[in-house]
């Protein structure tokens, strides 16, 4: 008994020192690929001979990256990046035209699906984020941010565009 409980351990030690390894090779690798991406990135010329597919995957995979760390600066907010993503966009609409802005024009400009953009409106009303009521044809909703978002965007803006600046 003693000597399998032994043997298990042996087992367990040499699988940690596995995991830990494969982890180190794994991290080497992405850090490697991070490096090639980011001298496409500097150096376009660079690309030459590589497959436009390759390119713009990592152009994909670079903004995944920025998601994630706007995610987490969010989150500490109570908001998700989409929630964000449209608070701004409203924001920058509502600045452009100095009046409230319709649905349709917040998912053109983000290029999102119009019901995305109702369901994430219905959320951040519901947070009392923005305020929402029909157009003058009431076939549209006519958007406007409350103070209270208008105060969060402010609160978040300097933490967001840090991690916007941090290259990862």
């Amino acid at each position: 008994m003693a000597t399998r409980i032994g043997e298990e351990k042996l087992f367990g030690e040499v699988q940690r020192d596995e995991d830990r390894r494969w982890r180190a090779e794994r991290r080497a690798r992405e850090a490697r690929r991070k490096t090639v991406e980011r001298s496409w990135r500097e150096r376009p010329e660079s690309t030459r001979g590589l497959r436009a597919t390759d390119v713009r995957k990592a152009e994909w995979r670079r903004a995944m990256r920025w998601r994630r760390q706007i995610q987490s600066v969010c989150g500490a907010s109570g908001l998700t990046f989409t929630q964000w993503l449209i608070l701004d966009s409203v924001r920058d609409l509502i600045s452009e035209t100095g009046d409230a802005v319709i649905q349709e024009e917040i998912a053109a400009r983000l290029e999102l699906d119009p019901a995305t953009i109702c369901e994430v409106m219905q959320r951040l009303e519901a947070k009392a984020l923005v305020s929402r009521g029909a157009d003058i044809t009431c076939k549209a909703w006519r958007v406007f941010l409350t103070g209270r978002a208008e105060q969060l965007l402010r609160d978040i803006d300097a933490r967001i565009e840090a991690a916007s600046k941090a290259e990862r």
